[in-house]
Formats: C-alpha cells, structure tokens, sequence
C-alpha cells in the first residue's frame, strides 16, 4: 500500500511539473471550475425562485480572410458616439451629488479610514465596472484599509473588495490599473475561487491532522495535496487576472496601462506567503497579454450598451465607516441577464473565432471541434470553421482541409439555409 501510494504521489508531482505554457489553454481549463463555483447565479437563485486589437500571424502578401462578422458575444447594440457622451454628461450630474454625499460627516462619534476623496474615486472605477459588466444583482462593498506597507488587495469571496491604502496610494492616478485591481477580486468572487480554495484546504488539513497523528500514509497524501492547493492557487489568480481584464475592457479601460499594477509587483520583492501562492509576475503578465490578444474588440461596445442602458448606482458610507457600499440596481432584471462567466460553448466559440481572425487557422479549428463536441447547434461557428480549413487548404494544398471545409459548410448550411453568408460559402466549394 505504502509503495502505491509512492507511486500515485509521484505521478501527482510530475503532472504538475508538466504544466504546459499554454496560457489560452489554461484559462479554458480554469473556466471549466468556474461552471461549478461561480457565484452570480447563486446569490440570484431566491430571485429566479420567486420572481485590443489583434495582431496577425504572419501570412502571405495579398493573403485575405472571409469575416461577415456574424460571431456575436453579448447581446447589445452599437451606441453612436454623441448618444453616449450625452448619457454620460447627463450621469455626471448624479455623481457629482453622490461626491458632496460621500464628503458629509455622518456622527461625530465615527472617522472614516479614507478621505471622502479616495472613496469617491473607487466609487467611480467600481460603479463603471459594475454597470458596464450588469453586476449589479447585489450591493458592492469597498474598503480602502490603512496599511503603508502592505502592497495588496483581496476579497472575502462575497461581495466586499478590499484594497490597502498602500495599493490604492500606489495607483490613486491611473484609474486603469485600479480598474484592473478591483476587477481582479471581482473575478476571484465571481469564478467562486474563495469556496473552492477552502474545500481543497479543508481536505488537506484532514490529511495533515491524521499524519500528525502518526499516520504515514496521510502524510504522502497531504504533502501531495499542499502541492496540489499551492498550484491550483496560482492557476486561480491566473484566471482572475482574466477574469478582470475581461470587466475592464467592457468598462473601456486601457489594459496596458491598467497591467502597470502586475508589472509594479515584479519590481518589489513580496512576501514568501504571497509568493507561494501567486504566480510570478513576469508569467502573469505573460498569461494577460497572450488571454488578451483573443478579447473581441465589440467588448467595449457592449459595455457601451450596458452603460447607456441603466442609471447610476447610489452610493454610501457602510456601517462601519471603513467601506463603502454601491447599490444594487432597483431596476431588477432576469436572473440570465446579469454577468456570468463565459461558458465552455461562449469560450470555445470566442477562441476559435478569435484565433481565426488572427490567422492562426490550425488553432482555430482545434477549437471550434471542442466546441462541436458539445454544442452541435451553432451555424455560424460551422461557417467559420469552414473559413479557418479553406484558409489551411490555400496555404498547404492540402487536400483533407478542403474536404473539411466542404464537410462543415454544409453543416452551417443544414442548421441555417437562409443565411447568405452561409449560401455564399456552399457555392463557392
């Protein structure tokens, strides 16, 4: 048994070792966790109850790709540029009295741990990000906490976001990088990454009870199981990371400038806790820039929308006069119209969509055939598909992908024979 268990642990450590650099890969293996531990649909389950641009592959001179544009990823239209200013000059009005709110004294007794300044500036990266996003299914909870030292943020896993003073001094003039920041805990509570953290700790502070009651086999399996939670620790802020750039860009924030927080963390050394259980800064940076190269551009637009589309978020001091809350929208909607993580149907779709247009067509039809293995309904990604094998026939002269390209045209044409697109593609093989 003892030599089983040997074994299993070192299978175990070599997996994890052989950790691909694969950062698109790995967001996708990452979201697959998020269809069981994401929180939006949860925290609305008693409501449903009772009521960037993308830089190409290197391809021939005169090399063109067929793209209708008929991928869509959101439900929105295109607002025109001087409709939108004139919301947002119209907002400004609201805003404005909420600064002169945040700025009262409300008892003698109490003293906020922030100037109603800095408050008022979180408000206003958070409450964007919120609107922008449809997260306002539940009040937000900001906190501003007094520490000088301490460089970090964190949430509890509900719906408080946390940063020192030391974070938000360090970047109190880039409301990118506090946009990023404030989206990364966002993302943590919104993939459920705080529960799944405690099951995976809970279960290792079984195994290492027993071995410290001199049970050996439990303490194979527990040094086996602390490896295990620090990796999945770190492929979690990976996915946060994501996770927040994805709210950030729908809230029309600069990721560049809004990735200077990671690239300050690589400057200064951390502490060996934080190390442990975060990635080292060069790879997130690495994972940020490769995951965002595969964002739709029409993100922002949908954000746009949202924007347009809903009123500014009230808000006020909390309680404890440390945080501040911005309110749920009292305007409640269905449950399937708020913000939840993409899908495994939405992300397949989006990378092989997005690795098409980017002229990696290989990739793009990988991506599209697991998505075909579990959504056989989807017209436009058959056509696209379609798309990505002709361009590999051009380029190869290979004969496989011009069959290929036949086979999944006339799918895309079985499930939408009206679509000219569609008809367009039929005809032309």
């Amino acid at each position: 048994m003892k030599k089983f268990l040997i074994f299993a642990l070192a299978l175990v450590t070599c997996a994890n070792y052989a950790i691909a650099k694969d950062y698109a890969k790995m967001q996708i293996k990452e979201m697959k966790h998020a269809q069981k531990y994401a929180t939006t649909q949860k925290v609305l389950q008693d409501d449903v109850q009772t009521s960037k641009t993308v830089k190409s592959a290197t391809l021939p001179a005169n090399f063109t790709i067929k793209d209708p544009k008929i991928m869509k990823f959101g439900d929105y239209e295109k607002i025109s540029k001087d409709k939108y200013n004139a919301k947002l000059k119209k907002d400004e009005a609201k805003y404005e009295d909420y600064a002169i709110q945040l700025g009262k004294k409300h008892s003698k007794y109490y003293t906020t741990q922030a100037d109603a300044e800095d408050f008022y500036k979180v408000y206003r990266v958070a409450e964007r990000l919120i609107r922008a996003n449809k997260l306002d299914y539940m009040n937000w909870r900001i906190c501003i906490k007094k520490s000088v030292d301490e460089l970090n943020a964190y949430t509890d896993g509900s719906n408080l976001v946390v940063l020192t003073t030391a974070m938000f001094d360090s970047f109190s003039n880039n409301d990118d990088a506090l946009a990023m920041v404030i989206g990364h805990e966002m993302g943590h509570a919104l993939l459920g990454h705080h529960k799944r953290k405690a099951q995976l700790y809970a279960k290792m502070k079984r195994e290492q009870s027993l071995a410290q009651m001199g049970n050996s086999a439990a303490a194979l399996i527990y040094q086996g199981m602390k490896r295990k939670y620090l990796i999945d620790s770190k492929n979690m802020e990976y996915a946060a990371d994501v996770e927040g750039a994805k709210l950030a860009l729908h809230a029309g924030y600069n990721l560049n400038s809004g990735s200077d927080v990671i690239k300050f963390l690589s400057v200064y050394d951390i502490d060996r806790d934080f190390r442990n259980t975060h990635p080292n800064s060069t790879k997130r940076l690495e994972n940020l820039s490769e995951n965002s190269r595969y964002f739709p551009a029409e993100w922002k637009d949908m954000g746009e929308y949202n924007i347009f589309n809903s009123d500014v978020l009230p808000v006020q001091l909390s309680s404890d006069r440390k945080s501040i809350v911005i309110s749920a929208s009292s305007d409640k909607m269905q449950a399937n119209k708020y913000y939840s993580p993409e899908t495994m149907n939405e992300l397949y779709a989006r990378f092989g969509y997005m690795y098409y247009v980017n002229g990696e067509f290989n990739k793009s039809i990988q991506y599209f055939n697991e998505l075909f293995k579990i959504d056989q309904t989807n017209a436009p990604a058959y056509l696209y598909a379609s798309y990505a094998s002709e361009c590999m026939y051009k380029l190869s002269n290979n004969d496989k992908y011009l069959k290929q390209a036949k086979e999944y045209a006339k799918k895309a044409y079985s499930l939408d024979s009206k679509n000219k697109y569609i008809k367009e593609q039929v005809d032309s093989l």
